[in-house]
């Protein structure tokens, strides 16, 4: 009989490093099987018990500790095992459903609980298990060289290259957030720089598009550089490389080399800013320097290479609905292609959590945990900010619309916030936010912005948006032209000046008004090409195709 463990991922491109690593440490024969949330239970249940393994490992994280629960309840008698995040910083909690806790770092310690279940060895000396009777401490992994790769599984061979790789090259934060579970790691630590190549190198082979490192702080690594580069050398069309950034210590010098070298959409930095108020920061621990890391944002937004996302966090101590209001328009108006709007998380462990009611944190006993309120920001204050927190997801951080928003309402809206809470509450009248057909959202986008007084020339932006992003003839929200006789003249002109005939572009195009001109689209092949045409005397002009 062999061990067994088990993954259960929130998406399916996602994949699971730790069974991975663990797998390809031990001496053992271990097998490993994944699966997601949505994933039928009972399918999932069969499938683990058809293996009738030695011990079943569960990696648990707050997003599938509940199903993970029901699922030890039910595969009784065979021995349980938690190791993960979830379970690590309160294990003692979670005994009535494992018989061990693996707690942090597991590498180095699975042999050890295998030996326990299939030769009856004992843990008392085994360090990071919580056990009925045994609650040993975390100990660290200090040289990360000793640790194999999680990569050449043979199992993986053909699916990699449809989900995300998960590289790292450090482990820990030399931050200390205090609402992060990283904070509670005692120390950095760097693999070697031959390692990570070596990582990126296999994931490579295995067609992997999307590399997103877990590093907590990607350039606290003095290896970065040299990643960098060798990304740069070695990189595939079409691939992106995602890492998690702190702005405010990044090098410009380093930016620019990246800027002068890379092309542009290779990299991909996430950057948390959480929140502008240095007050709220101090209560969290946090130590930012806003003005640095905005002029770092802009340079990076300036030269167009370096895709960003940034982070806020809802929920903070001591930051009301006002300030809140203040943190969000000033990271929108940065301009970063995704602004992920998260809400305070109670993670088990951290210093937040332990220090909750002296800010009056109330919040859900079970995951993730998030506040339900606090002393600065009540449940309505939640609410008004969750639902600014859809309209950004729909209308800007998916990507519909491109960077429209952004542009017309910088130019027409006094705080971004105060127009994504005006959105909200006219949509939520009219669509169901989730579940929408795109021409109703760009529908509800053009009424919304024609009642707030938005210019003619923006709302026919919007209108060429929408038909040039289509790969096949849309269901069209605005008036279209059908004269045939002015239809006609328009494409006897496009004819005459590309591949297509009259008959293609009448069978294939959408005609409309388009500021003082005339746009025309035809789509062909699952690709839209634009034609502005300018009317002069009875003829009219072909000025661009796009």
């Amino acid at each position: 009989m062999r061990p067994l463990l088990v993954a259960i991922n929130a998406k399916y491109i996602h994949t699971n490093n730790a069974v991975r690593l663990l797998k390809a440490n031990s001496a053992f024969d271990v097998d490993i099987v994944e699966f997601t949330i949505k994933d039928d239970y009972h399918h999932i249940l069969k499938t683990i018990q058809s293996y009738q393994s030695l011990f079943i490992g569960f990696s648990t994280y707050i997003w599938n500790i509940e199903i993970i629960k029901q699922l030890a309840r039910d595969l009784t008698p065979t021995p349980i095992v938690f190791g993960g995040p979830e379970v690590s910083y309160d294990a003692q909690a979670f005994l009535d459903y494992a018989d061990i806790i693996v707690k942090g770092e597991g590498e180095m310690v699975l042999d050890a609980v295998i030996k326990h279940f299939k030769f009856g060895h004992s843990l008392s000396k085994v360090y990071s298990i919580t056990t009925k009777e045994i609650n040993h401490s975390i100990e660290e992994i200090k040289d990360l060289s000793h640790l194999k790769s999680p990569f050449f599984l043979e199992e993986d061979s053909t699916s990699f290259k449809h989900r995300i790789a998960y590289i790292e090259s450090s482990r820990g934060c030399p931050y200390k957030c205090t609402y992060c579970l990283s904070s509670l790691e005692k120390t950095v630590r760097f693999f070697p720089f031959d390692h990570v190549i070596e990582q990126l190198k296999r994931c490579q082979k295995l067609g992997v598009k999307t590399f997103k490192f877990l590093d907590r702080t990607f350039n606290a690594n003095k290896q970065m550089p040299r990643i960098i580069e060798w990304i740069i050398t070695h990189h595939r069309p079409g691939t992106v490389y995602q890492f998690e950034i702190t702005g405010d210590h990044l090098n410009s010098s380093w930016i620019n080399a990246i800027h002068d070298k890379a092309p542009s959409g290779l990299f991909r930095f996430e950057i948390g800013i959480q929140s502008v108020h240095t007050s709220t920061n101090q209560w969290v621990e946090r130590n930012q320097d806003i003005q640095k890391l905005f002029t770092m944002i802009k340079h990076i937004q300036n030269a167009n290479i370096i895709e960003l996302h940034l982070d806020l966090i809802a929920g903070l101590p001591g930051e009301n609905l006002a300030m809140f209001k203040e943190s969000f328009d000033q990271v929108f108006a940065l301009g970063a292609k995704e602004l992920q709007l998260g809400f305070l998380k109670m993670l088990r462990g951290t210093k937040i959590r332990t220090n909750a009611s002296k800010f009056n944190y109330r919040f859900d006993l079970k995951p993730p945990y998030e506040i339900i309120d606090n002393n600065t920001l009540s449940v309505t204050d939640l609410f008004v900010i969750k639902h600014v927190e859809i309209m950004l997801n729909i209308f800007h951080n998916k990507g519909f619309f491109k960077d429209f928003v952004y542009v017309v309402l910088s130019k027409h809206f006094e705080s971004y916030f105060d127009a994504f809470k005006a959105m909200y509450d006219t949509f939520i009248k009219t669509v169901d936010p989730h579940d929408y057909q795109l021409d109703t959202l760009f529908a509800f986008l053009h009424k919304f912005l024609e009642v707030n007084g938005v210019l003619k020339e923006d709302l026919d932006a919007l209108k060429y948006i929408y038909l040039l992003r289509a790969k096949v003839k849309p269901k069209c929200y605005f008036p279209v032209i059908h004269d045939k006789a002015m239809k006609q003249k328009l494409f006897e002109k496009i004819a005459k000046n590309t591949h297509l005939t009259v008959n293609q572009l009448f069978k294939h195009s959408i005609v409309t008004s388009y500021r003082t001109l005339t746009l025309v689209v035809c789509y062909q092949n699952h690709k839209a090409t634009g034609y502005i045409l300018k009317k002069e005397a009875s003829s009219y002009v072909l000025i661009n195709n796009v």
